[in-house]
C-alpha cells in the first residue's frame, strides 16, 4: 500500500545502502567542507557531477532527483538570470557582468542537494542516529534529532487522519491547490497542536521504556557497525579529494581538466 506520509529512505540494496553509516556520515563532512573550498564555479559543477554519481550507484527515485532540481529553479533565476534582464533593461550586456560567484553559487546547492539525497536516502532514521552515536556524538544530541523526527512523521500521519475526519463531518478540505489549502490552515491548527501535544508525551515515555537514555553510558544500538573495506575506500575517496580541492585552493597544485583561482 502506498504510503500517504513520504519517508526519507530509500530501502534498496545497493553499494552505498551497505557502507557502514558511520563511514557515510564522514563522507557527507567531507564533501560538504568540499563546497566551501571549491576555487570556481567549474570545480563545484564537478561536484554536482559526482552528486549526480552517487545518486546513480544509490538508485536514488528520479522523481526525488526532479524535485531537489526544480526547487533550484526560483534561486538560479534570482542569481543570474534576473541580473542578466536588468543588465539588458539599461542598454547593457546580459553576458557582460561577472557570472562567476553567481555561477558557484547556483552548482554548490544543487550538489548539496544531490549528495544529502544520495546519502541520507540510503540510511534509516535509526542507522543515522546509531552512526552517530559510533562518532562519539552526545546522546542527547542524538536522541533528540531522533525524537524530533519521529514526531515530525507521526505529525504528519495525524494531520491526513484529522483533515479525513473533518471531511466525514462534512468540512470539505482542499489538498491539491496549495492556496486553498493554506485557507484550511488555520481550521486545522487547533487539533494539529493538541496531537503535537499529545504524542510528545507519549512518544518521550515509548522511547525511554525502550531503553534509550541521555547518558552516554546508556547507549543503545539498534544496527551492527562494521567499518570494513567498501567503507574505508569511500571515506578515503573523500579525505583525497578535499585534500587536492584545499591545495588547489590555496595555489599549491594545478589541476589540468579545472581551472585554478585566480589571484
Amino acid at each position: 500500500m502506498k504510503r500517504r506520509v513520504p519517508v526519507i529512505y530509500n530501502d534498496r540494496d545497493t553499494w552505498v545502502h551497505r557502507r557502514d553509516p558511520r563511514a557515510k556520515l564522514g563522507l557527507f563532512v567531507l564533501l560538504l567542507s568540499y563546497l566551501y573550498l571549491a576555487p570556481t564555479w567549474e570545480w563545484m559543477l564537478a561536484m554536482v557531477a559526482v552528486g549526480f554519481g552517487l545518486a546513480i550507484v544509490a538508485r536514488v527515485p528520479p522523481i526525488w532527483i526532479g524535485a531537489l532540481l526544480l526547487l533550484q529553479v526560483p534561486n538560479v533565476l534570482g542569481i543570474l538570470a534576473f541580473p542578466a534582464i536588468e543588465r539588458m533593461a539599461t542598454g547593457g550586456s546580459a553576458f557582460g557582468g561577472d557570472f562567476d560567484f553567481g555561477l558557484k553559487l547556483a552548482f554548490s546547492w544543487q550538489a548539496a542537494l544531490l549528495v544529502s539525497a544520495s546519502l541520507f536516502t540510503t540510511m534509516e532514521l535509526t542507522e543515522i542516529t546509531d552512526g552517530l552515536r559510533g562518532l562519539g556524538v552526545p546522546e542527547l544530541v542524538c536522541f533528540t534529532l531522533e525524537y524530533v523526527l519521529l514526531l515530525f512523521y507521526v505529525t504528519i500521519s495525524d494531520l491526513f487522519r484529522i483533515m479525513d475526519g473533518m471531511k466525514v463531518k462534512g468540512l470539505e478540505l482542499e489538498t491539491r491547490n496549495p492556496i486553498r489549502f493554506a485557507r484550511n490552515v488555520p481550521s486545522l491548527a487547533v487539533p494539529m497542536f493538541m496531537s503535537v501535544l499529545r504524542r510528545s508525551n507519549t512518544m518521550m515515555s515509548v522511547l525511554t521504556m525502550r531503553g534509550y537514555s541521555f547518558r552516554n553510558e546508556d547507549r543503545e544500538l539498534r544496527h551492527t557497525l562494521k567499518f570494513d573495506a567498501g567503507d574505508a575506500l569511500l571515506v578515503t575517496g573523500g579525505v583525497v579529494l578535499l585534500a587536492v580541492t584545499a591545495l588547489a585552493n590555496l595555489g599549491y597544485l594545478n589541476v589540468p581538466v579545472l581551472p585554478s583561482p585566480t589571484p
